[in-house]
């Protein structure tokens, strides 16, 4: 947002401010007068703003026509769409200054208002992202339903910036323009897959936990909308950190769209999209994207109410769970930083100037020596973890390496707990339920498997039994033609003994179709006869199709592992507290520029 321009743009919200408290109408005589060109400023009302304001009378003559003609365009732009019909839309293509004005009916689609900028700015449709109040335009959809209006302002995102080859060119652009769909399939996929502990489920753990650390038990539709969200954000937040701002922003604006079909309840017992919210602006701040101002405006303040919700107004929730707030602290850093900033270019400059001062202040409780770093980091902790402990215990290097040992011994338990209940989860499913639709029990069929039982007829039994111990007991040793196994079930986990084989052999069956049969009927020795009695020897073949099922969902397995690995590398699996480890560098620099702004503006002796 801020950039050479920044000061003129302050200048020119208190020339507004004080035109507006003296009623004084730029686009009416004597200001505008017909057939001239520019405005009539009489020196008696320079010289008035320019004493007041404490600026320059040139400055002040270019602010005023700057806001002559900014108010004639609107004036023209509002006569044009009644008349017409045909809305004005500014855009400004990121990285230029330039604003390109496009007119146009508002029951175009997006695609169209593409075609339009691709005549305006030579840049090919297909490689073209326009985002409006925060939003990503939809092709297909006309530009009325989503909420672009008269005098609406775009920011056009070319999705491909790279200084490269002509003939790698197009291939690259191309790719980046179906980044964002690939990567949301990617998590589409994962997160249909988050219950039961599969291969990408134990590396990609996407549980939702609220602040003492607990699974929320969530609908379907809810969860999945989560996993979704989530995955999008780390994905955004990781080409943010590479810089790559504009591509960054539209897998933020993705990860919004999943975060509110959530319940408001759901996004306050955890903080994710409170972050969520600061990365589009920390995101609109990096494109200097002043015409997001009032979309920023509220998604800080929805960041500031999910963050007093979830950890409480003093921070005293996560003092109670965790025995301190300090590295959280570092996001109120970021969050007071935006604000101010905000606060700035709409000429709230009192406001702005408390933020700084809040933001200074959370820095410098924050601020850790670099000795004090260097004594943990030398001692095998990482960086990360130095100075996530140190600002949690104040900079106290005996009680952070107390927290830091504490932190990792609780996370690798955690860790180690739930990779033990997806494991029983993942049991229990291949269990199954029983005949009253509650699931298997898993103690119940672990004594059976003790007793001797085979895996197929102990679950059978139990399923029967609806997981009675005496019932299923009963079935099995005194009633087992009860137990209807399918004969395409092939016990696996079921070798016959050599006796057994035995027993049968004598009957004149080949040897591997005997032992078989006793595999599928989980040794039960009077059914397999009966089988291969029934089927003169031959076993209808079930192998070939439980391999083709297996191979055919191994494959589907490995396809959509590689998708993830491909497109969704930057899921933070083993540093849950990345998101706190803000080197704070960035805000430092933000809270000294605005400084010099606001010490422009006259504000300088009270900072």
């Amino acid at each position: 947002m801020a950039d050479i321009g920044a000061q003129f743009e302050a200048i020119l919200a208190r020339v507004r401010e004080q035109l507006n408290k003296e009623r004084i109408r730029l686009w009416l005589p004597p200001f505008t007068v017909e057939g001239q060109s520019r405005g009539n400023f009489s020196e008696e009302l320079v010289s008035q703003f320019s004493s007041s304001l404490g600026v320059d009378e040139a400055v002040i003559v270019e602010a005023l026509e700057n806001l002559r003609l900014h108010a004639l365009e609107k004036l023209e732009a509002k006569k044009r769409f009644s008349e017409l019909g045909e809305a004005t839309v500014k855009a400004r293509l990121v990285g230029s200054h330039k604003k390109i004005v496009i007119h146009t009916p508002l029951k175009i689609t997006g695609a169209d208002l593409k075609t339009k900028l691709s005549k305006e700015t030579g840049i090919d449709p297909l490689h073209m992202k326009l985002i409006c109040n925060g939003n990503v335009i939809d092709e297909d959809n006309i530009l009325e339903n989503q909420n672009i209006r008269n005098n609406s302002q775009l920011l056009v995102i070319h999705l491909s910036e790279s200084e490269i080859e002509a003939r790698q060119k197009q291939q690259l652009e191309q790719e980046m323009a179906s980044q964002v769909s690939r990567t949301r399939h990617a998590a589409e996929v994962l997160s249909k897959r988050m219950d039961g502990g599969e291969s990408l489920r134990e590396k990609y753990f996407l549980e939702i936990r609220d602040q003492e650390g607990r699974p929320l038990s969530l609908p379907e539709s809810e969860r999945k909308a989560l996993a979704l969200a989530m995955t999008l954000h780390e994905k955004g937040k990781s080409i943010l950190k590479q810089n790559r701002n504009a591509e960054a922003l539209l897998y933020l604006l993705e990860a919004d769209k999943e975060f509110r079909q959530c319940r408001a309840e759901i996004l306050n017992a955890v903080d994710n999209y409170a972050i969520l919210c600061m990365d589009v602006v920390w995101c609109y701040l990096c494109l200097k994207s002043i015409s997001d101002l009032p979309d920023a405006e509220k998604r800080l303040c929805t960041s500031q109410e999910c963050f007093e919700k979830s950890y409480g107004p003093n921070l005293e929730r996560l003092k109670a769970v965790q025995g301190g707030a300090g590295r959280e602290r570092a996001l109120f850093v970021r969050l007071h930083t935006l604000q101010a900033v905000c606060a700035y270019h709409t000429g709230c400059y009192g406001d702005a100037l408390s933020l700084l001062r809040k933001a200074e202040s959370g820095m410098a409780r924050l601020r850790i020596g670099d000795n004090q770093l260097t004594q943990l980091v030398s001692m095998g902790f990482t960086v990360r973890e130095a100075r996530l402990g140190l600002r949690a215990c104040d900079g106290d290097v005996t009680h952070a390496i107390d927290y830091i040992t504490r932190r990792k011994q609780e996370f690798k338990e955690r860790q180690e707990r739930e990779k033990e209940e997806r494991k029983q989860k993942r049991i229990q499913r291949k269990l199954g339920k029983t005949a009253s639709g509650e699931w298997v029990n898993l103690s119940s069929f672990e004594a059976l498997m003790s007793m001797g039982f085979s895996r197929q007829t102990a679950i059978e039994a139990l399923r029967q039994s609806d997981n009675s111990m005496d019932k299923a007991l009963q079935i099995l040793e005194d009633h087992p033609e009860l137990l209807h196994l399918p004969p395409d079930q092939i016990l696996q986990d079921f070798e016959p003994s050599d006796e057994l084989v035995a027993q049968i052999v004598s009957m004149g069956f080949n040897i591997d179709v005997i032992r078989e049969a006793l595999k599928r009927f989980g040794g039960n020795s009077r059914r397999a006869i009966e089988e291969l009695v029934s089927t003169g020897g031959v076993l209808p073949s079930c192998s070939s199709n439980a391999e083709s099922s297996q191979t055919t969902s191994d494959s589907e397995d490995s396809d959509v592992e590689q998708a993830v690995e491909d497109l969704v590398p930057d899921i933070t699996k083993d540093n849950p507290d990345a998101h706190l480890d803000l080197t704070l560098d960035d805000e430092a620099s933000i809270i000294a520029e605005y400084k010099a702004l606001l010490l422009s503006c006259g504000y300088g002796e009270t900072l």
